[in-house]
Formats: structure tokens, C-alpha cells, sequence
């Protein structure tokens, strides 16, 4: 029998120690607000293409968590994913596999209530950018580059509750911490020395959402679910520094270093800047049968046109407001099988159509991504969840188009706490 308790403890050992040091992107569009996201949701809601309407009672939804309201076992969730890009721009073209643990958290349902909590690495950036031949004739420079890596993690504490016997509420406080690391250089023709720029930022802070869940019964075995999930503005604080060399290279060692100084960050009011995590609202609709069929519909509104970063401030680079849009489902052959394994199999479906918020050279940036996925029983009420994500960022109309497919694997495993047995 699977020790559930002892490999969630090794699981959360393992991101402790992994997450302070892993980039889990190597995309130029890293350079958005807060990094590239890398959590969106469980792996069974993403592979419906990012839709949190749909709530299992059997799994703690980490993005709704009026979900822990209708909880009926302690249930124990880790996700991992694998990711291959292709970056390219019109001079060339670049492949990025990246991969790591997405999330880990536990929700615990008790008589009034549920709760949970855990930690997975939010955000990240993560890139190296050097421009072209052409671009450094035509403006006399020898050499210029752009770089950047680092993470935001967060931890989380999770509540819901049914307010009435349909209606479910939950909210989330999210403690944010991390560090972002930035690199330039540029050299110009007929000059010995290049400016070589290293600059960091200490980012930690709180925010939080809230959420809802309606569950109108339509006939005995079909449901209609209405969800909305509300993420007030807030700002995480940013403790920054940076420090200038002289350097004949981009490679900094003994024999291309020249001077070096630490900038005067506190007489430009930029040692301690804020970063503003945007106001976002998500209005969820699905119709479920029960074991046997689920749509959903999906619509959401992230406010970033606000959004600015005072220390690192990027030529051409501005934010709007955006939109995503999300439909998606599931359809499971025989929930009840006794005879056929692949009849109780859960198949997933999705696509997501979502703007980004970054806009490069006054060029907004699309995202559009095809999911599939399956939910494999594997013990009891235990599931091992499998999806798969091909999509494009950017189109032949921007100077950056990424292309990419994602595997994902996600563990659901379920136990039961404070319940007093009947039977020794």
C-alpha cells in the first residue's frame, strides 16, 4: 500500500530544496510583469484548457478554493511538467526544454470546513538575448546583450466553506518571495571598454483571491456550476542593486575587467521599488452530468496596463489590459466498469485563446494552446492525471514567435483524516 504521507514529505523536501534555484523558462516574453507564469492550474484543469469551474469533490482545485468546501477526503496533489520551445525571430531560431515540479499541496476537509496549503514556483524569467549583426553596424556597436533568470515561489494557505447548501466560498493568501537577476553589456565600435551592468532584485510580499461556487441541480444526475474567482491589486516589495563594471567582454574575469561600482540606487529613490501583482476576475460556467460528462466556458480579465517596473526599465516595452478565453470538458465512457479499465478513464479536452499583457515594439502578443488529457484511476479515489499542451505565442507578425508543447503529470492521492472509525 502507498505510504501517501511519507512521498508528499519527500516530494516537499525535494521542491524546498530545488525551488530557490530552478528557472522554469528560457522565453524573451519572460520579461513579463512578474516573470512568466509557470503555475495555471492543476494538471486536470488545465487539460480542460485552464477551466476552475468544474470542481472535483475527490481534489483540491488550487486556483478555486471555495473547492474545499465540498472536500470529502484529505487529499494530497503534486504536478511536474516538461516544456520544449522553439523561439524564433526573423535572424534565428533557438530550442529550450525546461522542467520542473509545478506545484505540492495538501487540502483537509473537516466537519465545517476545508483548508489546505503548499508551495510551487509561480513565476519566472529566464533568458539570454544578443542582437543582430545588421542592428550593430547599422548603430556602431561591437557587441550588445540582455539576460535574466531568477524566480518568485509562493507558499499558500487556502479556506472554503458552504455559505448555503450550493453555494460555496474559499479565499487564498499567497506569500510571494524570490529573486530576479539581470544582466546588460554593451561595447561600441573604437571604444577600449563596455558598460557591463549586473542587477538583482529581492522580491517578497502578500496578496490573495476569493472565490465562489453556485451548484444548481438541473434533474437528479445533471448540474449546472457557476464560478467567479476575484484577485484584488496588490503590490510585492522589491529591495534592488546593481553594479557597473568596465569591461573589453561580455565574459567578466581578470583580464577583460576594468573598473567596477556599485550604483547609488537610494538618491534615485530606487532602492526599494513596488511591483504590482493586477487586479483579475474570472467568470466560470459548466454543466456537469454526474460521472459521465462535463462542459465548461471560461472568461477572464487581468487589469495590467498599471503595471510598471521603475528599476528595469525595458526600451519598447509596455503593458495593456487583457482577456482569455477558455472551453473545455470531459467525458468519461463507463464510470462504474467492472470489465474495462480504459471505460472508466477520464479523456480531457481544452483550448485557450489568451492575450498577453506585454506589448513589444507596440505589438500585442496572442496565445492560443490546444490541450488533451487523461485521468487514470490507479486506487480508490486516487488519480494520476496526464496532460498535453501544444500551443504558440505571437504570430508572423511579431518580431518573436514562440512555439511549444508541454507534458504534464499530475498525482491526486486521497486519504481520510478526523474521522472516527466505527471498526478497529
Amino acid at each position: 500500500m502507498i505510504n501517501y504521507k511519507s512521498l508528499l514529505t519527500f516530494l516537499f523536501l525535494i521542491l524546498i530544496s530545488d525551488v530557490k534555484s530552478q528557472t522554469n523558462t528560457g522565453s524573451p516574453l519572460s520579461i513579463i510583469e512578474l516573470g512568466e507564469i509557470n503555475f495555471t492550474g492543476n494538471v486536470s484543469n488545465t487539460s480542460m484548457g485552464g477551466i476552475n469551474s468544474y470542481n472535483d469533490s475527490t481534489e483540491f482545485n488550487l486556483l478555486n478554493p471555495s473547492s474545499l468546501a465540498k472536500l470529502l477526503t484529505t487529499n494530497y496533489s503534486v504536478g511536474t511538467f516538461y516544456k520544449s520551445s522553439s523561439v524564433s525571430n526573423l535572424n534565428s531560431t533557438d530550442k529550450i526544454n525546461t522542467g520542473n515540479i509545478n506545484y505540492i499541496a495538501i487540502g483537509i476537509p473537516t466537519k465545517n470546513f476545508g483548508f489546505g496549503f503548499g508551495i510551487l514556483p509561480y513565476s519566472s524569467s529566464g533568458f539570454n538575448l544578443q542582437t543582430s549583426n545588421e542592428y550593430n553596424i547599422e548603430n556602431n556597436i561591437d557587441t550588445r546583450l540582455f539576460g535574466a533568470d531568477g524566480s518568485i515561489n509562493r507558499v499558500f494557505f487556502s479556506l472554503g466553506f458552504s455559505l448555503f447548501t450550493n453555494l460555496s466560498m474559499g479565499g487564498t493568501v499567497n506569500y510571494n518571495f524570490g529573486k530576479l537577476n539581470y544582466e546588460r553589456f554593451n561595447l561600441f565600435n573604437d571604444v577600449n571598454y563596455g558598460i557591463y551592468a549586473q542587477s538583482s532584485s529581492e522580491i517578497n510580499g502578500f496578496n490573495y483571491l476569493l472565490s465562489s461556487n453556485l451548484k444548481l441541480p438541473i434533474t437528479k444526475e445533471v448540474e449546472i456550476f457557476i464560478n467567479y474567482i476575484h484577485e484584488p491589486s496588490s503590490y510585492l516589495e522589491s529591495i534592488n542593486s546593481e553594479f557597473l563594471y568596465t569591461a573589453t567582454s561580455a565574459v567578466i574575469n581578470l583580464n577583460t575587467l576594468g573598473d567596477f561600482t556599485e550604483t547609488d540606487l537610494e538618491s534615485r529613490n530606487l532602492k526599494k521599488t513596488q511591483l504590482l501583482v493586477s487586479k483579475s476576475q474570472t467568470f466560470g460556467f459548466g454543466v456537469k452530468k454526474q460521472n459521465n460528462w462535463f462542459l465548461g466556458f471560461e472568461f477572464s480579465q487581468r487589469l495590467s496596463s498599471n503595471f510598471e517596473n521603475k528599476f528595469l526599465n525595458v526600451e519598447n516595452v509596455t503593458f495593456k489590459d487583457t482577456n482569455s478565453f477558455s472551453f473545455g470538458g470531459y467525458f468519461i465512457p463507463d464510470y462504474s466498469s467492472l470489465t474495462s479499465y480504459w471505460k472508466r478513464v477520464k479523456y480531457i479536452f481544452g483550448i485557450k485563446n489568451q492575450e498577453k499583457s506585454i506589448v513589444i515594439n507596440n505589438l500585442p502578443i496572442n496565445q492560443i494552446s490546444l490541450n488533451l488529457g487523461l485521468g487514470l484511476p490507479i486506487s480508490g479515489l486516487s488519480k494520476a492525471n496526464f496532460g498535453f499542451e501544444i500551443g504558440m505565442i505571437g504570430d508572423n507578425d511579431n518580431q518573436l514567435k514562440e512555439s511549444y508543447f508541454m507534458l504534464r503529470l499530475g498525482l491526486s492521492l486521497n486519504d481520510i483524516w478526523f474521522i472516527k472509525r466505527k471498526y478497529n
